[in-house]
């Protein structure tokens, strides 16, 4: 009788135990499945978002960067070497330039095919400085329009430049312009990937 007994509790148990088990099997599969295809869809979706994202403020920063290429292009178009290389003129010139794009212009100067700066107009000592061994004017000298990476240079702060070359009297010669990092930063800053995300370029 006890071994009768025991067989059918070991039964019994084995029936509920193969009950639950061919129940939730399907369910967990199930489960399984569905979660990591919403996974999947959800991560595909926020990647797409994300790389539409930073195309978007890759746009803004490369209209910000040609805008002030072209703000320095116009000087260059309007105005003649002797012009430029006159430093009261250059001053008025960069106070105009503060005054309508925000201050984005920290300073302007026209610098020679040797690469010493014939006028300056902004806040450091720069007049007469010599750029001939410094990469961006080597880069510069070879192109119409150039933008430099971010860099130390004489100031040993950080900035970068944006130069436009022209010719005059077959001599080669560079109007450049330092660009506010202060401002470049805070176009950067901006982007923003909901509440907390942040952006590093």
């Amino acid at each position: 009788m006890d071994k009768q007994t025991e067989f059918y509790k070991s039964l019994t148990r084995n029936i509920v135990l193969i009950v639950i088990l061919v129940s939730f099997t399907p369910l967990v599969l199930i489960t399984g499945i569905v979660g990591h295809e919403f996974h999947t869809s959800y991560q595909g979706k926020v990647i797409a978002h994300l790389r539409e994202l930073v195309q978007k403020h890759r746009q803004n920063i490369d209209v910000f960067l040609e805008e002030k290429l072209a703000n320095i292009s116009v000087l260059t178009d309007t105005f003649s070497f002797e012009q430029l290389t006159d430093e009261v003129f250059l001053k008025r010139k960069l106070a105009l330039f503060q005054e309508n794009y925000g201050g984005a212009f920290v300073d302007l100067g026209v610098v020679d095919q040797n690469g010493v700066q014939l006028a300056y107009a902004g806040p450091f000592q720069l007049s007469k400085a010599v750029y001939s061994q410094a990469e961006w004017f080597k880069k510069a000298m070879h192109n119409p329009y150039f933008i430099s990476d971010v860099f130390l240079g004489l100031r040993g702060m950080p900035h970068f430049i944006v130069a436009v070359q022209r010719q005059s009297e077959g001599k080669k010669w560079i109007l450049r312009s330092t660009i506010d990092f202060v401002a470049f930063n805070n176009l950067v800053e901006n982007i923003h990937i909901g509440k907390t995300g942040l952006a590093f370029i």
